[in-house]
């Protein structure tokens, strides 16, 4: 049964409460004074918080305040002969899960309490499930992958802030949701932001929302990411793509947890939780001078370390064997063992694309093996091998004037070079633009040009 904090200055009351509530099978710690509530609270763990309103010193407000201090998640039942609209209304704002109102009787007590707990249980349930199925990259006995999972579960609960580190394709969004899974926030807004996807001429915008006429296409206001994460947590991936602008008004919202729209005088509070990732070395970047330092030491919390797959080969046939019975699970038919052949070959492979390409040729495995078992032989054709042909160095053409023969060599080095490049980032072409340090434009003409999908 639950162990509950029971809260009340009239010794008669407070004993009824104990009574009542133990009588239920339930270990009942009771207290006099909001003081030593919040003494209690920090002592030991608690499963629900029953509390009177209105108390001298500490009221029951501010015993609220103490429990979702200590865990956001312990719900708290009021007590209170000030029945009215208001001050219930106000403390189910601030966070209550019910109240009663005195003179109450065993049964309005129990019922409260009974449906607080159950909700409590459920959510509990909701949140280990999430984390079971939080994600993909935490699939793996390596000791890496055992402290990535440790870590993520360590965090979780808490509000710090998270770095995320790690190579494209590791999985570094799947980490995210699995902290936000982990967190009291799990029931709130996930809300994941690609900051070089967005052009740096509407980041604010996209962030923090506009005002109607706030710049010329601004036909009405627009509420921003930031606004839709409201409550929950907001992940900003590829955080290094943001320019100077933009580092600047994020900082404000990390210290002061305030920001303004575009076009807007008016500050707004934000009460979300920030996790950032990049596959950018943020340290570099702040000894270039290309990242700030204090925001980068407001990111830097906690920091996860995501390592690339061929760094934990151990965990490759594990992981792929996950991913094809998912796929194999969510079209109706049977499990497909792994022969030792394919494991040895998944192992000896480095995955350049990490988790993303093997989910690829996870998928390709599960949809097409007859079975009973995945071979060798069921892995896509050319896998493991060089995309393209090796590079052939153009001829230079001295007999052509300059011009021309600079044009030829540097047309034969786009069409040897972004193929590759897109090949590298799977076709991703904000990542590709990233990693090249170019213009999106750039490869976008070229594909335009050679007529590459």
């Amino acid at each position: 049964m639950a162990r509950i904090l029971a809260v009340d200055d009239e010794p008669d009351l407070l004993e009824t409460v104990r009574r009542i509530l133990a009588r239920a099978g339930h270990t009942v710690v009771h207290v006099p004074s909001g003081h030593a509530a919040r003494e209690a609270l920090a002592r030991g763990r608690v499963d629900l918080v029953v509390t009177d309103l209105m108390m001298p010193g500490l009221d029951g407000m501010a015993v609220l305040a103490a429990a979702r201090e200590v865990d956001a998640n312990i719900p708290v039942v009021v007590m209170t002969a000030y029945a009215t609209v208001e001050t219930a209304v106000a403390a189910m704002r601030a966070g209550a899960w019910d109240y009663v109102p005195k003179p109450f009787s065993a049964d309005q007590l129990r019922l409260a309490v009974d449906r607080a707990l159950q909700h409590r249980s459920l959510a509990d349930e909701n949140r280990r499930l999430r984390r079971a199925l939080a994600g993909p990259a935490l699939v793996g006995e390596s000791a890496a992958m055992r402290a990535v999972a440790e870590m993520v579960n360590k965090v979780g609960p808490t509000d710090l802030t998270v770095l995320i580190t790690g190579e494209s394709g590791t999985g570094k969004e799947v980490v995210a949701r699995g902290i936000h899974a982990a967190s009291g926030r799990a029931g709130a807004p996930f809300v994941a932001v690609d900051c070089g996807a967005i052009p740096a001429s509407l980041v604010e915008s996209e962030l923090f929302g506009h005002e109607k006429g706030a710049f010329t296409g601004a036909d009405a206001e627009r509420r921003g990411l930031v606004e839709e994460a409201e409550g929950g947590t907001f992940f900003l991936d590829e955080i290094g793509d943001l320019d100077a602008t933009a580092q600047t008004r994020l900082l404000r919202l990390l210290q002061e947890g305030e920001y303004r729209r575009v076009g807007d005088n008016r500050m707004r509070r934000a009460h979300i939780r920030v996790l950032a990732a990049t596959n950018r070395d943020l340290d570099e970047a702040v000894a270039a001078g290309k990242f700030r330092a204090d925001l980068f030491h407001r990111l830097n919390v906690v920091r996860v370390h995501l390592p690339p797959l061929r760094e934990r080969r151990d965990d490759l046939a594990p992981l792929f064997a996950h991913f094809v019975a998912r796929f194999r699970a969510e079209s109706g038919r049977a499990s497909l063992p792994l022969s030792p052949e394919l494991s040895r070959r998944l192992a000896e492979h480095d995955w350049p694309g990490n988790v993303r390409e093997l989910v690829n040729v996870a998928r390709f495995v599960a949809g097409l093996a007859p079975g009973p078992e995945a071979q060798l032989a069921d892995l896509p054709p050319g896998f493991g091998q060089s995309p393209r042909p090796p590079v052939a160095e153009p001829s230079l053409r001295v007999d052509l004037p300059y011009a021309e023969a600079k044009r030829q060599w540097t047309d034969r080095f786009d069409e040897a070079y972004f193929p590759r490049l897109l090949d590298a980032h799977e076709g991703n072409i904000s990542a590709a633009a990233r990693a090249a340090e170019i213009d999106r434009k750039t490869i976008q003409r070229w594909a335009k040009r050679s007529g590459e999908d």
